[in-house]
């Protein structure tokens, strides 16, 4: 039953507390979102940019991210903010170095980091360029690669910065509850993927919320927060390789794109978070989740600390596999 209730309220959540109607100017501020041409990433774009921001939307697609940013700059005639274009293939970890060196050319400091961008239930047998499982890849190991490269710019920020704005944003899923293996990873799943492209999926999600804790714990001492939030069920382009009978079953609870960028709004902007607050996973529209999953937890945790070690397995593994790309 109180499974259940977690199902429930995040499913059908409260009105979201912080909105492009209360956001305070976010002048002199700089952001990037991956996967920002389309869906939630777009409208979270939007979000910033008409709140006087200079914002980065990172897209593997020039000529999308384009006309969305057309479109934005159009429907938002007032702002006196900034949005640009940065290329980004997080599905070829030979290329994304140089996204971030194109990104340090032009910026010093970046305030927060949305890794927004994302994958979801492709054809099996699908992978990257570099051959690892298209979800694992495209979901974990092209972000990790990114942040990786940009905490010099994080951490610029956060030396000037007020106390708990300078954020890294991960991307989970309501699935990671349902269907991501015990501890939400397993490891011989990475180099081995069962054919189940939603357990796939749910294990990359909860990838992301094993290395949101990890950056917590290796860059919070730098005043940086690095957390993960369930954007919500949303409907979006990421359910358009989903199987009919999937997007027919949740159809019904699917929302707009727009309430999912208030999540990621909270989780980026609230100043509810602080930096004891790294690792903590947040779901819709902006809040902590009432009950996360005992057994993810305790993988947060090293076994010095009581834990199961799985996150830090699972950063190891993240390293050898994008070592070679820094």
């Amino acid at each position: 039953m109180t499974a259940l209730c977690t199902y429930w309220s995040q499913l059908r959540p409260a009105a979201p507390s912080l909105t492009e109607a209360n956001l305070p100017l976010q002048s002199g501020k700089i952001f990037l979102v991956t996967g920002g041409n389309s869906g939630v990433g777009y409208e979270l774009c939007k979000i910033l940019y008409s709140s006087g921001a200079r914002v980065y939307m990172a897209s593997r697609s020039a000529s999308n991210a384009t006309a969305a940013i057309a479109e934005i700059t159009k429907s938002v005639s007032t702002s006196s903010g900034e949005l640009k274009f940065l290329q980004l293939d997080l599905g070829d970890l030979s290329t994304i170095k140089n996204s971030a060196e194109a990104f340090a050319a032009q910026e010093e400091r970046l305030d927060v980091l949305w890794n927004n961008a994302g994958v979801a239930t492709p054809p099996v047998g699908s992978t990257t360029k570099q051959g690892h499982e298209l979800q694992i890849g495209t979901n974990c190991l092209g972000p990790f690669l990114f942040t990786q490269l940009l905490l010099p710019q994080l951490r610029a920020a956060a030396m000037a910065a007020p106390a708990n704005s300078v954020r890294i944003v991960w991307t989970s899923s309501m699935l990671v509850d349902a269907k991501a293996p015990t501890g939400g990873i397993s490891i011989p799943e990475l180099s081995a993927p069962t054919s189940d492209q939603n357990r796939n999926y749910a294990m990359s999600k909860a990838g992301n919320w094993l290395l949101a804790s990890e950056f917590a714990s290796k860059v919070g001492g730098d005043g940086i927060v690095s957390l993960t939030q369930n954007p919500g069920n949303l409907r979006t382009k990421i359910w358009d390789k989903a199987p009919k009978i999937a997007q027919i079953l949740t159809s019904p609870v699917l929302h707009n794109a727009k309430l999912g960028a208030y999540t990621g709004l909270w989780t980026g902007l609230s100043e509810e978070v602080t930096i004891a607050d790294g690792g903590r996973y947040v779901v819709p529209w902006g809040r902590w989740h009432p009950q996360p999953r005992k057994d993810i937890v305790k993988a947060l945790k090293g076994r010095e600390e009581g834990g199961t070690g799985e996150a830090e397995a699972f950063w190891r593994w993240c390293e050898e596999q994008t070592v070679r790309y820094f």
